[in-house]
């Protein structure tokens, strides 16, 4: 796996072109001259610049601009910029704070790399520009090698709800982040993406601690695909290194959700990411095929009891319709392993037709407090029988899982 490190570099050439100067102040501020920054403020607008707006930005590695975008005189001028870019200049647009899906995109369909709000603080704006930093040096690093593998997408379905699936699909998704301190991978980190597609009963975000951004819901509303720099907004960075896109707060119908959707998002963050962990809903419902063509390996969610088996075997027989050789690992949620199985066990095992390897222990006191702290438990006890047994099944998912296909730069 490609080294996935912090690639911003130590000094940055940045054109300002604002009056406002609580905005230059933030700029200053983030880009300090101390660090051999060179902030240099060039008028109020890109119309103001006229004919020198062109041979000015491109000598920058870094144009923050404000922008209305209801002014078009303004986007006409940025966007003739735009045309005529043939390097690695990065354009970011400050804009207002409750700036709509729809005009966002106008503004990204430009050719503007990132639109922030003006509230942004400093912070945000570090974290925002390093972001888009990073993912044009991995962009490089992909074109010198010349293809790399697809990100491998690993869906986690329930026998019955209450089971335990979205439990296993953050600490998975934590887990396979890898880097310093993962017991699987000492230096190398995956870009890992968490989509939790139970649109009516999905809390994978309470697990991280992430309030749901109504970015999903705006995504089910858009008729249009979604781009990369749409689907970049939606998704929250959660401080251990997975990028979430919540389910929706309001409930909404099962149907809401398209395959054309489903594969035009699948198609960006395969390009994108090393795994993308889906938590999918307790539901039959037709979009989940597209998921299941692209589909890895399936990551099932049960217990022993006849019906939660029974159940297994129905869906395992109904998800390979979409993909006949699906691999599937079968977690055995709140139970513990025995050296001697019981015959209920064995007669599970049957039914299913495989071993049951995966055995999560009923460890309610480290679930219950991962719950109520929002934070995973491979983070917080990770020591802990249940942290254990899950970064285990982590282990195995990421030693097992093998490229299926290629993308090229």
């Amino acid at each position: 796996m490609r080294d996935q490190s912090v690639f911003t570099p130590k000094s940055q050439a940045i054109m300002l072109v604002s009056e406002n100067e609580e905005i230059a102040q933030l700029v200053a501020d983030v880009f300090p001259v101390n660090e051999e920054n060179k902030v240099t403020r060039n008028g109020a607008s890109f119309q103001m610049l006229n004919g020198t707006a062109l041979d000015l930005a491109f000598k920058h590695d870094l144009v923050i601009f404000e922008i209305d975008p209801d002014d078009t005189g303004e986007l006409r001028a940025i966007e003739a910029v735009l045309a005529h870019r043939d390097d690695d200049t990065l354009f970011v647009a400050l804009t207002q704070n409750d700036l709509s899906i729809t005009k966002a995109r106008e503004l990204y369909k430009i050719g503007i790399d990132e639109v922030l709000p003006l509230s942004i603080d400093g912070e945000g704006l570090k974290a925002a520009v390093s972001e888009k930093l990073n993912a044009r040096a991995v962009s490089q690093t992909t074109i010198s090698d010349g293809s790399s593998a697809l990100g491998k997408v690993i869906p986690v379905a329930k026998a019955r709800g209450g089971i335990g699936a979205s439990t296993v699909a953050v600490n998975l998704a934590c887990s396979l982040v890898g880097g310093r301190g993962s017991f699987f991978r000492k230096s190398a980190k995956n870009r890992v993406a968490l989509l939790d597609f139970d649109l009516q009963f999905g809390n994978s975000n309470v697990f991280l601690d992430i309030e749901d951004n109504g970015g999903f819901l705006q995504l089910i509303e858009n008729s249009e695909i979604p781009d990369d720099h749409l689907l970049s907004s939606i998704l929250q960075e959660h401080g251990l290194g997975v990028d979430v896109l919540c389910a929706p707060t309001p409930m909404v119908p099962l149907q809401s959700m398209r395959p054309d959707l489903i594969e035009g998002m699948l198609d960006l963050l395969q390009q994108r990411y090393d795994y993308i962990i889906i938590d999918l809903p307790c539901a039959v419902v037709e979009w989940v095929e597209p998921i299941f063509k692209r589909a890895t390996k399936l990551a099932l969610v049960t217990d022993t009891t006849v019906p939660c088996v029974r159940q297994a075997r129905r869906l395992i027989d109904f998800y390979r319709e979409a993909n006949v050789g699906l691999p599937v690992e079968f977690v055995v949620n709140r139970e513990r392993n025995t050296l001697i199985k019981p015959s209920h066990v064995r007669e599970a095992e049957k039914v299913l037709k495989t071993s049951l390897k995966h055995w999560l222990p009923d460890n309610s006191k480290v679930a219950r407090s991962s719950v109520d702290l929002g934070r995973p438990i491979v983070d917080m006890k990770p020591q802990s029988d249940l942290g254990k047994a899950l970064a285990k099944l982590a282990a195995a998912v990421s030693a097992e899982t093998q490229p299926v296909a290629t993308k090229k730069a």
